[in-house]
């Protein structure tokens, strides 16, 4: 048995979809594009990205979802396919091993800063004495 081992990074594309397989497996899908910089010209690659059930429950427990920035190492299928012209096409399947996040959380996703924040402030106490040093325990 051969594979294909990628490393990428880029930003979710589409919310994550969680499904049912034949089993009653749960698994989940969602798309991820990938910048490359050639020269001036910027181009973007888009993976398709597959997570079993592990996975699946992983990523809905971290609330993974469109726009944010992930690394991700799986297993890389090319996918050959028919549009509905009739032309051929290819896909990229990537098969989730592992990820994790990559950079800043989105300005969505960030706690309102200190000014608009909902929490009280603390209660500030006078200070206590609690003895010299000898008394203190080592």
């Amino acid at each position: 048995m051969s594979f294909a081992n990628l490393n990428l990074e880029g930003r979710i594309v589409n919310e994550p979809e969680f499904k049912t397989g034949k089993n009653n497996n749960e698994f989940c899908t969602f798309r991820v594009a990938v910048n490359q910089q050639f020269g001036a010209q910027e181009v973007a690659s888009f993976f398709n990205c597959t997570g079993g059930e592990a996975m699946a429950q992983r990523i809905r427990k971290a609330g993974l979802g469109k726009g944010r920035m992930i690394h991700i190492n799986g297993n890389l299928t090319l996918r050959e396919y028919k549009n509905r012209d009739g032309i051929t096409c290819m896909s990229a399947d990537v098969g989730i091993l592992d990820w994790h996040f990559v950079g800043s959380k989105p300005k969505s996703e960030e706690a309102p800063p200190a000014s608009q924040s909902t929490n009280k402030p603390g209660v500030v106490h006078d200070e206590e004495y609690i003895g010299d040093d000898d008394e203190l325990p080592i």
